[in-house]
């Protein structure tokens, strides 16, 4: 998901007054915690337990979503939002298809590549976004600083890859695909404000409600869903315990990454929810070089890795740095 403004949303009750700082710190390692082990869940679903049918995954979640929020909503009382109507789905269908088709690259990617290269090709968006903008002139010339960064994260990809032992076409080209989906849905949502004004509950069940049925389609056109059926019907029948207990997760992880994340903006800051973004980056690649098998490792793919983490992490101080500049030279 995108990160959100600066400006935090209204609760279900109405504007929540500031968390103190401790609620504020769980908070902000939830969000972490979650961030980081929702990597990991979905590359144990399908690389230790098998499910490798990564379209089944996102549809079996896009059902989870729908039904989670309907029963926060219409149940338990705890969000609110309004009833589904066919002008807001219309309105947000491009980008909402935009969006799923990301993920569902993503998650092709993940289930192909080690969870280190996987995080290095996707800090490529940036990189895709400002080459979009300067193709089409939709957006000012970069940053010197902001250059600089994106630039540092190329060449630690190409050398990563170049040193990847375990390297997979296929999963790369997936996440490049990934990185140029997300990018088309930010400038989308950038040019177009479609998301303007709506909650992020509201956003999720719409997300899933628009984009379970072509989902559908496409995992009943490749067989991914007599395939995904099976799978899971074999672990409910064999009482196979990991398995459903990681499916499980892996269902409800994505409603929980945005309920920690919105939760984390509200108790603290959009500026925290980055820096614990970044620092979930650098914590997950390095995880991931030792977890779930671990990685072949070379001293040109641990290089190329480090430096594309680097290179994130100078990206997001030097976004960070203009916000701070613009808001300072026009003030609310």
């Amino acid at each position: 998901p995108a990160l959100p403004s600066d400006s935090v949303r209204a609760g279900p009750m109405g504007p929540v007054s500031p968390a103190p700082a401790l609620a504020g710190a769980a908070a902000a390692l939830l969000y972490g915690t979650v961030a980081v082990a929702m990597g990991f869940v979905n590359k144990a679903v399908m690389n230790v337990y098998g499910l490798r049918e990564s379209n089944f995954i996102l549809l079996a979640q896009m059902v989870a979503t729908v039904v989670l929020m309907s029963l926060l909503r219409d149940v338990l009382g705890v969000v609110s939002f309004p009833a589904i109507n066919p002008a807001q789905a219309r309105r947000l269908a491009p980008v909402a298809i935009l969006y799923n088709a990301n993920v569902a690259f993503a998650l092709a990617s993940l289930g192909r590549v080690s969870i280190p290269t996987y995080n290095a090709v996707k800090r490529l968006t940036p990189a895709v976004v400002m080459a979009c903008n300067r193709a089409w002139r939709l957006a000012p010339d970069p940053s010197r600083a902001k250059a600089l960064s994106v630039a540092v994260i190329v060449l630690g990809c190409v050398v990563a890859g170049a040193g990847d032992l375990e390297f997979d076409l296929g999963g790369y080209v997936s996440g490049f695909a990934s990185c140029l989906l997300q990018a088309a849905y930010l400038i989308a949502v950038d040019r177009t404000g479609a998301e303007r004004g709506v909650g992020s509950a509201e956003l999720m069940t719409y997300n899933a409600l628009l984009s379970a049925p072509l989902l559908l389609l496409a995992t009943v056109a490749t067989g991914e869903l007599s395939a995904g059926v099976a799978r899971v019907t074999r672990g409910v029948a064999e009482s196979d315990g990991g398995f459903l207990a990681t499916f499980a997760s892996a269902l409800f992880a994505g409603a929980l990454l945005n309920f920690s994340l919105f939760l984390c903006t509200l108790a603290n800051s959009a500026l925290t929810t980055t820096v614990v973004g970044v620092l979930k980056g650098v914590a997950s690649t390095l995880l991931g070089f030792f977890l779930l098998g671990g990685v072949k490792m070379s001293g040109m793919h641990v290089a190329g890795i480090a430096a594309n983490t680097a290179g994130g992490i100078a990206y997001t101080v030097a976004s960070q740095a203009e916000k701070r500049r613009a808001r300072a030279a026009f003030p609310k």
